[in-house]
Parts: structure tokens; sequence; C-alpha cells
């Protein structure tokens, strides 16, 4: 029993000498929280379509799903880059609705903001077309500079002037764009945001293409409309991506060229979007219906389309929603890295010759010194474009000296001087006799000294003729400018009675002038100066009703315009008046020295968004001086008294009232600037009643429908007066 016990005391010892070198447990740790999988969005392009992507935003928003990542394409990389630097889903719709679509897409200057000279060239040649000379005939890079657009970008770019990477945004941002000289894509991450949206939007021929060094950018679209891959680089876990969806193609609806080549690059483009929605983690497929590319009019259908479009995916996006208090400090987070602009202390203009700059940099000296003002911005910058030599104005922040400033890069065109505005002009004011004419105004751009213009217009059809003016002002700033001219034409000169056809002359002038003046704005302009030519008038058809006569002609001048209107084709509201004085010291027809005195004036008023009234009046005299030749007024034709025929009204003295109204149909395609109208007036006449015995008071009513394309407006209208006269007219390329 001894041997038995000293085992068991033995054994004891020993499980109690293990027991002691056994570590001692220690509490159990508290399980840390699973991480939350961090989630990227894939935006598709699609033009107008693209806005459903605000929708998706919303509702994520709205059940508190956090987007940590976000990659877009075209018009996804524009809504994409606009929520990346802050701004809510909320803030996004609203900002959408306060854009002028129409403008921002229509590109051109507004009409009052351009320089006087080129109202000129927009009343002579209305048509949205110019090309250049500079290199032989050179069209523009793309029908749209994209100037108002990136008026837009620069706005909202503009805090995050100093980024290193689109890593350091409220949201990570990536947008792609299509590298023309490699054929490559290219994934903007840095560089400055304004470019690289202004780089993934830029339609092919549409938008000017944007240069970086050796690089051409153009639409991402091209060859990564959806970029899912982009956004898995980006190191998120999930990529959700965002697919709009059309109706199919209905065959019928493929009838032109144009049908064909837009077919078929929608074909290209869904076949690299099906890889990328074949390689998202979870696909949220926008049915856009029949809503076309650019219909942004329909913003407010398409946020709700992409809303209910994430709203059926609820099931498997709900995986991913946050508490309140989470989604809360995930808000502040972001919110936190969300900059507003500085205050420029100065304003630098880079890209043209010093000269220039330094007067553009005189002109925009208020954006200084105080919060940016981005709508007195954008206009200061449209005047700067509606210049007529530069292509686009952007802006952007820079540190200079320990300061930040305002850099505005104005950017000259590419494809001239010489800059050519070309028109085609149909006068089909009478049907039976229809005028045709083709032409161009060739401009030259700093001939003698900067802000000096040698503009040259050239027509043939029905009329022949030259005219070209060389415009020089005293400096490049000044308002004062001398402006010697030459010109050679022959034109139609069509006698009618009671409403009837009976003669057509010829009337062909040779002759110069020289004016002084001053443009005291870019709504007026003075000019005083004298005009010396030959006039020759000569019977071609019909019965003799007027002498043939041909001789010397020369009046001493004073011109005076004013232009607040919105429109050179078609004013929906503004004041415009033409002046002038003339003395004439010779004339061919005339048996005396007299003095001529002609104003027209038209004053426009927009009663809302479809309609507006307007009052043309206009009157003549000689000052009972000139008895004897070919009275210098001519009533007759269009917005003369339309009823009655082209110089139908012969007469020393008139006085002319036209009230209308002006109601827009249909806002048609903003890209191309085209808007349907209907237009009515009345007309009533007061002429010499020596000279015209039909009708001591000509009047009709007028009724017509313009459409305003880039080659001009086209007009159908028909007429009713008095005395029997009515008629059927239409016109191309010329109206107001």
């Amino acid at each position: 029993m001894s041997y038995l016990r000293c085992f068991i005391v033995l054994f004891l010892m020993a499980l109690l000498s293990l027991a002691q070198q056994a570590p001692v447990p220690l509490p159990a740790k508290p399980a840390e929280p699973a991480q939350r999988a961090h989630i990227a969005l894939a935006l598709n392009g699609g033009g107008a379509l693209g806005l459903a992507h605000i929708g998706v935003l919303r509702w994520m928003e709205e059940h508190h799903i956090p987007v940590d990542g976000i990659a877009g394409t075209s018009m996804g990389g524009l809504v994409g880059g606009f929520y990346a630097s802050g701004m809510s889903a909320q803030e996004l719709d609203d900002f959408v609705h306060t854009i002028d679509w129409k403008k921002t897409l229509n590109d051109e200057p507004p009409y009052r903001d351009l320089a006087f000279r080129r109202k000129e060239d927009k009343r002579a040649y209305p048509a949205d077309l110019e090309f250049g000379l500079k290199n032989g005939i050179t069209l523009p890079s793309g029908f749209n500079s994209g100037q108002q657009v990136g008026l837009i970008l620069d706005r909202i770019s503009a805090p995050y002037f100093d980024l290193t990477s689109f890593d350091q945004l409220p949201t990570p941002f990536r947008c792609v764009a299509s590298d023309l000289t490699t054929g490559r894509q290219k994934v903007f991450d840095r560089g400055s945001l304004a470019e690289a949206l202004r780089a993934t939007m830029s339609l092919p021929a549409i938008f000017r293409p944007v240069r970086d060094k050796d690089q051409i950018y153009v639409d991402g679209g091209l060859l990564d409309n959806l970029p899912v891959d982009v956004s898995r680089n980006m190191g998120d876990d999930i990529v959700i991506a965002v697919e709009l969806r059309g109706d199919p193609v209905d065959p019928k609806s493929v009838v032109s060229a144009l049908d064909v080549l837009q077919h078929s690059v929608s074909v290209i483009i869904s076949s690299n979007e099906l890889e990328s929605m074949r390689d998202a983690d979870i696909l949220i497929s926008v049915n856009t219906g029949k809503i076309a590319t650019l219909d942004f009019g329909a913003e407010d259908r398409l946020i709700d389309l992409g809303y209910q479009a994430a709203q059926q995916k609820s099931k498997v996006l709900q995986r991913f929603a946050m508490s309140d208090a989470d989604w809360k400090q995930y808000q502040d987070e972001r919110q936190a890295k969300r900059r507003v602009s500085p205050i420029p202390q100065f304003v630098k203009v880079t890209g043209t010759e010093p000269q220039i700059a330094r007067g553009l940099e005189k002109n925009l000296v208020d954006n200084a010194g105080r919060p940016l003002n981005y709508n007195r911005l954008d206009r200061d910058l449209d005047v700067i474009t509606g210049l007529g030599r530069f292509s686009v104005a952007g802006y952007q922040f820079t540190h200079d000296s320990g300061r930040i400033g305002l850099l505005v890069h104005p950017e000259e065109k590419d494809y001239g001087p010489p800059l050519v505005n070309p028109l085609i002009y149909i006068d089909g004011s009478d049907y039976a006799n229809v005028r045709f004419n083709l032409g161009a105004r060739i401009t030259f751009l700093d001939i003698g000294g900067f802000g000096s213009e040698w503009r040259n217009d050239i027509i043939a059809g029905s009329e022949y003729g030259i005219y070209s003016e060389y415009y020089h002002p005293l400096k490049w700033s000044s308002p004062f400018f001398f402006s010697p001219r030459f010109f050679a034409n022959t034109t139609p000169f069509d006698i009618y009675d009671n409403n009837k056809e009976v003669a057509n002359y010829r009337d062909g002038v040779v002759g110069a002038g020289f004016d002084l003046g001053v443009a005291f704005n870019r709504y007026s302009q003075l000019r005083v100066g004298y005009q010396l030519e030959h006039e020759n008038l000569s019977q071609e058809i019909g019965t003799a009703t007027l002498p043939n006569f041909g001789g010397r002609q020369g009046f001493s001048r004073l011109l005076y315009t004013f232009d607040t209107t919105d429109s050179p084709t078609l004013p929906r509201k503004g004041i415009n008046i033409q002046s002038r004085v003339e003395f004439y010291d010779a004339n061919p027809g005339a048996t005396q020295d007299f003095p001529l005195f002609e104003t027209r004036a038209g004053y426009f008023y927009q009663v809302n968004q479809q309609s507006s009234v307007f009052l043309l009046a206009s009157g003549g005299t000689t000052f009972g001086r000139l008895r004897y030749g070919i009275p210098p007024f001519s009533l007759g034709g269009p917005l003369r008294l339309a009823a009655y025929g082209e110089n139908e009204i012969l007469t020393n003295q008139y006085y002319l009232f036209q009230p209308g109204y002006i109601r827009r149909l249909k806002e048609l395609s903003g890209l191309f600037g085209n808007n349907l109208y209907a237009i009515a007036n009345y007309e009533i006449a007061k002429p010499d009643h020596e000279l015209f015995h039909e009708s001591s008071l000509p009047n009709d009513a007028n009724v017509a429908l313009l459409l305003q394309t880039i080659f001009g407006p086209i007009v159908v209208g028909g007429t009713v007066g008095d005395s029997n006269h009515r008629k059927f007219y239409f016109a191309v390329g010329r109206y107001f």
C-alpha cells in the first residue's frame, strides 16, 4: 500500500507542476465589426439619356447606400463628375433644371453678346455655318465648339483646381475618353477635372475635340461606353453598372444615310457595352423607351426612369444599406472634402497676343477681389467669344507668388482667319419669279494692326456683286475707327402694277466710300462719311415705266445703328433702330440736290417663353425736295407690305407700321439651334399720294411659319391686302 500511496502523491505533484506551467487564459476579445463592402458605380454614356443616372443616385441616397467610387463615360462621366464634386442627387436634379439646354447645345455666343461687327455679320449672313482658309479650305473640328458646355464644367470644377489626383474629390472619380492618336482609351484620374469632363463628352464631329500636346481626345463611348473595368480598377469590392437601354430599332425608321450611320455607331458602342455588363456585379438597366439622345427637355421623365430602375433592384441593393448613424458619418466625411471657390485676387489671360490679353484683362478685372459671380463671368466670356476670333474661352483658378487668381484661356479658331460665312438665299416673294443667290463673306483679321478687319462680300445668282471694306480702329481697344470701302454690283429691279410684274430692269452700281465712326459699345455705332458711285438703270424686258439712265451719284451720309435684340433672324425681345441722313449732291435721275432721312425701328417684347409681340415702324422723306427722277423709297415685298409686289410702291415719303405676334410652336434639336415659329402681323403704310394713287393707305394681314436652321431661316407664308392684293410667298436664308 505504501507504494501505491507514493505513486498517487507523485502523480498529483506532476499534475500540479503542469498546471503551474500552463498559460493563464485571457479574457476573450470583443468581435470586430465586419468591414462593409466598398461600392463603385459605372455610368453609361448616352447623351440626354444619361440624366437617368441622377434618378439612380437619388434612390441610393434615399436608401443609405454609399458610393465609394464612380466612373463614367460621356454623359455618364458628366453626371459622375458632378456627383463626385460633392453634389447630392437632389442638388444635381436642381442644377440640371437650371441649365438652358438649347443655349448650351446651340453653342453660338448669344447674339446680344456679339461684338457690333459680328452682329452685322449675323444679320447679313444668318446661317450657323463658318469655315476658314487658314490652310486651304478648313472646316471646324466640330459643329459645336463646346463653349457653353465648357462654362458649366468650369463652374463645377473650379474649386478643385489644385488636385493631384481625382481620388481627392469628395467621391473618387474616373472618366473615359478615346485617344484618336493611339486608338486606345484614356482614363482620366488626375489633372484638370474640367478638361477630363470635356474630353469624355466630345462627340466626334459634333463637339470640338480636346487637344493635349500630341493627344486628341473624343467621346469615350467609342471604346468603353460602360466603364466597368475602370470602376473595378479603382479598388472597390462591388461594381454596380447602370445601363441605358432604348427601344429596339424600328426597321422602317432607317430610311436615310444618316440613319444608317447613326445606328451603325450604336451597334459598335453596344458591342463594347455587352462585355462590361457581364463583368459587373450588379446591373441596373434603365429602359428609356423612345426618348431621343438629344431630348434634354425630358429630364424629369429620365430621372424618374432611373429611380424606378434602381427600385427594381432594391432586394439586392438593400444588402449594402447603412444604418442612420453610419450614413450620417459617411455623408459628413464626404462633405468635409467638398470645396468652395476661393476669391480671386487677380485675373490673367493667356493663349493670345499680349496686346489682346491686356485688353481682355482690363474688361475682366471686376471679377477679382470679390466672391466669384459665375453668371457674370459666363457673360464676360461670352463677350470674348463674341469677338469672333476665339472658338472657346474657359477659366480656372491658379497660384502665382502666393496669391490665388483667375486664369482665363481663350483659344483662337484653328481653322482661320481668314473666316468664311456662307449664304444661301432664295427669295420667293413672287413665286412666279423666284430669285436665287449664293454668297460668302470672307473676313481677314489684324491686317494692318490688331483689331483691324478686311471684310469682303461676294454674291452670285440673280444678283452679282462684290463689296470690300477695310475697318481700322485708331488702336486695338479704341472705339474710334476709319473705314474705306469699294463695291460693284448689279441687281434686278422689278416693276409691278396692281400686283402684276410689268417690267424688269437691272440696276448696276460701281463706287467707293469712306467713313469715320465710333463704336460706342457692342450695341451701337455711328458713322459719318461720303460715298461716290456710278449708277446705271436699264430696262431688260416689259413695258417701259421708268427711263433708262446712268451717271454719277454722290452723297454725304450719317448712319446710326442701335441693336439690343436677341436674334438676327427672329427677335423675341429687344430694340433695333437703324437711321440714315444723307445729302445728295449728284443723282443721275434728279435735277437738284436733295436731303434724305429714313429710320426703321423695332420693339420686341417677350410675353412668356412661347410668345412675343412686336411693333415695327419706319418712315422716310426727302423733305419735298425731290420731284423728279427715281423715288428713293420702295415698299412691297416681305416685311415691307408683303401683299404688294417688290417696288410696287415707289415714293418720296412714307410711313409704315407693322404690329405683330410671334408664337414658338416647337423647340427642336438644340444641337443645331432649331425652332419652329408662327408669325402673324398687320401692315399699314402711308406713301406719298402724288406718286401712288391705287390706295391712300395700302395695308395687308400676314401669316407665316418660320423654321430656324443652321442654313438660316426658312419661311413660308401668305398675305391678303387691300385693292385685291394677295399672294403666297417663301424665303430661305433671311427674314427680319
